[in-house]
Formats: C-alpha cells, sequence, structure tokens
C-alpha cells in the first residue's frame, strides 16, 4: 500500500499533539471499535495516553465484513497476537440491524437507522459503565463523502475528534505502521449492506452470500474486493493490482477499462457458493460507486 501524507513530520506531531490534548478533555470515553484502520488508530492513541480511561465497544452483527471482524478479534486477543494487542477493556454487543424494517426496506435512509440503532447501544452501555462520552473514527478523508450515519452520530452525542483534529486516513496509517500495528495497512472495508443498491430488500440470505463470495476472493489472496449482488447478478469489483491477479488467474489481460473477463474458476466457485447469475467480467473498485 502506497501512503499519500502531505503533511511534514512536524506537522504531524502537531496533529497528534492537538489530539491527545482533546481526548484528554473528554475524560472517560467510550471507542465505536470495529477493528479497521480508523477505530484502531483512536485505540492506539488512547492506550497510550489514557489506558485506564479507555473502553472499546464493539458491535458484531450480520453486517460486518469478514476482514474487519477478524482484525477486531485479533486486537483483542493478546496471546494470538501480541503486537496487535492494544490493552484495553473490551466490551462486544451482539446487534441485529436487518430485524429494523426501515434498515431491511434498504431506503435512501438506511444507513441513518442502521447507525443510530448501532450507536444506541454503544452510547447506553457506555454510559451504564461510566463511560459518557462515546468517540467514533470518522476523520477528515470522509468530508464530503456521503455518510448520513454520522447525523446519526452527532444526533446521539458521539464525537468525532479524528475529524476535529484534520487527521486524514493516510496520516493514521503511517503513524500505526510506526508503532507497530498490522492493522495499518487493512485495506478500507465498509459495511456488507453497501453491496446492494438502495431500493433493494437486504436480506440474511443476500448478506450472507456477499460474504462467503467476498470470503473465497479473500483467500485468493486479492486484498481489496467487492462482491455486488445487483438485481439478482454478482457482480466483481477489485482494485487495480487484484484485477490484474484475477486477469492472471485466467490467462487474460486487463483492458484499457481497467476490466478483464471472470475466469471460469472463480465463475464455478461462485456458482457453487450459490449464484445463479454473474457478471462476466471483472470491474475496477472505485470506492462510494453505489452511494446515492
Amino acid at each position: 500500500m502506497i501512503l499519500d501524507t502531505t503533511a511534514p513530520a512536524e506537522e504531524l506531531q502537531d496533529k497528534l499533539s492537538a489530539l491527545e490534548q482533546l481526548l484528554l478533555a473528554y475524560g472517560r470515553v467510550a471507542i465505536g471499535f470495529s477493528g479497521g484502520v480508523d477505530s484502531s488508530f483512536l485505540a492506539a492513541v488512547c492506550a497510550r495516553i489514557m489506558p485506564t480511561n479507555t473502553l472499546l465497544v464493539h458491535l458484531t452483527t450480520p453486517l460486518i465484513g469478514t476482514p474487519e471482524q477478524a482484525s477486531f478479534e485479533q486486537s483483542v486477543d493478546g496471546q494470538a497476537n501480541e503486537g496487535a494487542h492494544f490493552k484495553l477493556p473490551v466490551l462486544n454487543l451482539s446487534v441485529d440491524q436487518l430485524q429494523l424494517p426501515q434498515v431491511a426496506c434498504n431506503d435512501a435512509n438506511r444507513c441513518y437507522h442502521c447507525k443510530h440503532a448501532g450507536f444506541t447501544a454503544i452510547v447506553n452501555h457506555a454510559k451504564s459503565l461510566g463511560f459518557p462520552t462515546v468517540i467514533d473514527g470518522s476523520n477528515a478523508s470522509d468530508r464530503g463523502d456521503y455518510r448520513p450515519g454520522m447525523r446519526a452520530a452527532e444526533e446521539l452525542g458521539v464525537r468525532s475528534p479524528l475529524m476535529e483534529v484534520g487527521f486524514t486516513k493516510d496520516e493514521e496509517r503511517e503513524l500505526l505502521r510506526a508503532w507497530g500495528y498490522p492493522v495499518w495497512n487493512l485495506p478500507a472495508g465498509a459495511c456488507l449492506a453497501t453491496r446492494v443498491p438502495t431500493g433493494e430488500e437486504l436480506t440474511r440470505e443476500k448478506v450472507d452470500l456477499i460474504r462467503a463470495c467476498e470470503d473465497y476472493l479473500h483467500d485468493l489472496d486479492l486484498a481489496q474486493v467487492r462482491a455486488r449482488l445487483i438485481g439478482g447478478c454478482m457482480h466483481i469489483e477489485a482494485a487495480p493490482a487484484d484485477v490484474a491477479k484475477i486477469a492472471a488467474l485466467g490467462g487474460n489481460a486487463v483492458d484499457a477499462e481497467g476490466k478483464t473477463p471472470l475466469p471460469a474458476v472463480i465463475e464455478s466457485a461462485l456458482r457453487e457458493l450459490g449464484c445463479d447469475h454473474i457478471s462476466p467480467e471483472v470491474t475496477p473498485y472505485i470506492h462510494g460507486n453505489m452511494n446515492l
């Protein structure tokens, strides 16, 4: 992964100092902890400056991707992976947003309702345990992106210190790498609901199929992939390096648009997983290309 860190080392240190001062001013904090880069960076900072005043709150849901769930499990299991362990107390909550009709209908407000349910659970449990301030990993790189869930977090009083200070994701990755946390190069993940177009109903069967397909693709050593179920047809997207790997599996080339035919071996595997209709080509992954 290539880091695009524009801030000089001195400026980055100033940002880190500002972040630390802000976090200390909060007092006792609970981090909405997914296991991804953003919440892991917050956990790493808090572990350095306020370990006795920090709680990690994780939501185990049917919509979390396997890489993020695995990262969470590794980061809280010191025996399994000492280098990734934050040594902070952890509360793991199970929340099934698919049971909410306003989420399952998958309309334009789905993300808002999903985040509202998740953060309500986090805020209520955190406060009951004596952690009055809940923080999330929204950062400066998220500005301008379509993130209706941020509105839900704001309504519930959740703070976003990375955004307040101006940290970007590449800056977070740089410091995580310097501090020795392997999560620094975890590819960007997203809720599995984003693989289904707005307006098409979300069901457990769809989400389970998407997860199974992406898990299979990750097992092929592909890092940044999306299995999008659009109108009942499975479409595979991948980052350029992964498109090249897929092309090599089928003995094909990548065309000028960054596309390649889906190799027969992958098509066969996806059909065995339950895909009845599959797009015949792999297309480039573009961040947020199914946002409204």
